[in-house]
């Protein structure tokens, strides 16, 4: 490992610490998961006691509700809608004790209805989850697996840190934004002993090509031992941008330059360039094996590399895919966590899971059938079934109550009492023209299948249910891997919509009587979703909360992805 004695030093303490957490991460949910739903049912009479005296603690009798079936019978459920009121005047007046007694530590801001952003308070008990369960425990996890597997410890070393974090607060000083940026800024003083890029790049104070700069010191350092991020496609969109431009990344690493032609302003180009020298033996080095090829890239030029965390199930399968592509099979993946701008409810127990483990503490959960037709039927942790989907309903620990987050996730299993559980679909992302009720899942196996029956790699997609023509009729957009013959396309499209039919029988019936037209099958340009993302990003939405556009669902979004058609 370069550096200095005390940066070698550093290094080796911080790595021991994040395992030491993240041990202690699993010891806790491997306990606390043997006694689940009791754990589960006292934290909601804490929280509903210690949160009586609240406006709306008041409004709903809390102070009265001494068991679950009393807390169902008098608080409804809800959404953000019946919290905004409230959440304004915590926002704009930094008023308290409205929905509860926890002092806000942070908002994370995600995009609303109707374009007006949601500010979702996080109570310090939250945060501590999110370090806890979404950081923490990747590195026990890890720890764990390499002593399974080579008798030895996780390697000391960088990690590639593909988040970029952007802060604001509140005029009243609370942050807001991302929660993974509250996190992190708690340990500013210490990145630089541990991970890639410099804080100046994870916290830019100036627009940037920050693509060019993350590549740029990853690929400088060859003792990298992990790369991590919110989601998969951040991790992909890196490898990407490396496999396109290594030339010019390894010349400047031979010349030790901070490239001219790059977008960066002369002020920081100046603070960055000032801690880089001309390396040509680690130049030599990347130039061989990006000569080589890209499959297997990344341990041919980060030999030391331990190990991928980063979420890759349910929607991000494809880049998951592509990734793995750039790994190989024997570095280890960690989906970490499945969580949303309200909490963080479930982790990863092991290195390779795709099923997270319902964390007893992190608030109280309630389920309603998915197959369902009201919400007559309520279900708690005890009374779920494997194999069976249900819509999560969350109580968390920051002023949210029998709360509809609209996920549909589905039970695998149980660890000890907690239920193992994946993302299926979001219940606002169904397409439904003439009653269908298409899901993300069905919408997924199909791309999947479509893959394997035309051996055709597809990097992106999203669907459209266009109701301009009569009958309405889904209009599939897919980024392939590589240039697609004219005269395969219509093969192509019996192919997807034969196994969309499969998927949904609804979908297929409604195709054979005509009340739905044919699928269509449109191909966009190379790059087509990284320059969506790269817009998005742009425009102020945070790389840590940008998922795949799944549904086209806006007429942006549309004109978009048509204006970047294939001219066949």
């Amino acid at each position: 490992m370069s550096g200095t004695v005390k940066e070698r030093l550093m290094n080796r303490v911080i790595t021991r610490v994040l395992i030491t957490r993240g041990k202690k991460a699993m010891r806790d949910i491997d306990v606390n998961s043997k006694d689940a739903v009791s754990i589960s049912e006292q934290l909601l009479l804490r929280l509903l006691d210690e949160n009586k005296n609240t406006e709306y603690g008041k409004k709903y009798g809390f102070a009265g509700i001494h068991s679950i079936e009393e807390y169902r019978a008098k608080v409804p459920l809800s959404t953000y809608d019946d919290y905004e009121p409230y959440i304004r005047r915590m926002v704009e007046n930094d008023e308290h004790d409205l929905i509860t007694v926890y002092e806000p530590k942070h908002y994370a801001v995600s995009s609303g209805s109707i374009g007006v952003p949601k500010h979702i308070p996080v109570s310090e008990a939250e945060l501590e989850k999110y370090s806890k369960y979404g950081t923490s425990m990747f590195f026990g996890v890890l720890d764990e697996y390499y002593h399974n597997t080579t008798g030895k410890s996780v390697k000391s070393g960088f990690g590639v840190n593909c988040v970029e974090l952007r802060f604001q607060e509140t005029k009243y000083g609370v942050p807001k934004g991302a929660i993974s940026g509250n996190i992190m800024k708690q340990i500013k003083d210490i990145t630089k002993y541990f991970m890639e890029p410099p804080w100046d790049v994870i916290n830019p104070k100036a627009n940037m090509d920050l693509k060019y700069l993350r590549a740029r010191y990853a690929l400088a350092r060859r003792d990298i031992t992990f790369i991590d991020g919110a989601f998969m496609t951040a991790l992909v969109d890196l490898i990407d941008y490396i496999r396109t431009n290594w030339e010019m990344l390894v010349q400047d690493i031979r010349d030790g330059i901070i490239n001219e032609e790059v977008d960066i302003p002369q002020e920081i180009r100046q603070k960055l360039a000032a801690g880089i020298k001309p390396d040509p033996k680690r130049a030599d080095e990347l130039e061989t094996e990006f000569k080589k090829g890209v499959d297997r890239i990344i341990p041919r030029i980060w030999p030391d590399i331990q190990g991928v965390g980063s979420i890759g199930t349910g929607g991000f399968f494809t880049y998951s895919k592509k990734m793995r592509r750039y790994t190989g099979r024997n570095v280890p993946f960690n989906n970490l966590s499945y969580a949303a701008s309200e909490g963080l409810f479930a982790t990863a127990r092991h290195m390779g899971d795709t099923s997270y483990v319902l964390i007893p503490e992190g608030g109280f959960y309630e389920f309603i059938p998915a197959k369902a037709e009201d919400d007559s039927v309520i279900l708690t942790m005890d009374e779920l079934e494997e194999g069976e989907d249900y819509e999560i309903i969350i109580t968390n620990l920051s002023g949210f109550y029998r709360y509809r987050i609209k996920d549909v996730i589905r039970v695998t299993g149980f660890y000890n009492e907690a239920p193992l559980v994946q993302f299926v679909y979001r219940k606002s992302q169904l397409l439904s023209i003439a009653g269908e009720k298409t899901n993300e899942e069905a919408v997924r196996w199909s791309i999947e299948e479509f893959m394997k029956d035309t051996g055709l790699k597809i990097n992106d997609y999203s669907v459209y249910a266009d109701t301009d023509t009569e009958p309405g009729h889904y209009t599939f957009y897919m980024e392939p891997d590589r240039p697609v013959d004219k005269e395969d396309i219509p093969r192509y499209r019996d192919a997807i919509e034969k196994r969309m039919m499969q998927a949904n029988p609804s979908y297929g019936d409604k195709i054979r009587t005509n009340v739905l037209s044919p699928t269509e099958l449109l191909f966009v340009q190379q790059e087509t979703y990284q320059l969506y993302r790269d817009m998005m990003i742009m425009k102020g939405t945070s790389s840590n909360q940008l998922k795949p556009v799944r549904v086209i669902d806006t007429p942006k979004k549309l004109s978009f992805f048509n204006a970047l058609l294939e001219n066949y």
